[in-house]
């Protein structure tokens, strides 16, 4: 077989984790979707986490397995966040010059 032709093999846990990930990403999407279809933002709020919740359960994952994924998408996203805002600063501020002394 040639270089990169051999697929690796995903554990039972991990593909169960990727699925509770998608989960909650998949709601991302689906209230922006019931938000064009004219839903109200609590509405499309509430008929895309009960998608997702639907989902969640059909996992499998303990409750306490799922609050650890979420605060992990937690810290990520805030991590994307602030360098955003960092990268966004960056355009708007006046650059200081530099000169040697």
């Amino acid at each position: 077989m040639g270089c990169g032709t051999m697929k690796k093999k995903i554990d039972i846990e991990e593909y169960i984790g990727r699925y509770a990930e998608s989960a909650v990403i998949s709601a991302v999407r689906l209230r922006r979707y019931w938000m064009k279809q004219g839903n109200t933002d609590d509405e499309a709020t509430t008929k895309a986490v009960n998608q997702a919740i639907g989902m969640l359960a059909a996992s499998g994952i303990p409750p306490k397995k799922l609050m650890d994924l979420f605060s992990e998408l937690e810290g990520a996203a805030k991590a994307f966040q602030n360098i955003l805002a960092e990268v966004e600063g960056s355009k708007t501020s006046p650059k200081k010059s530099r000169t040697r002394q």
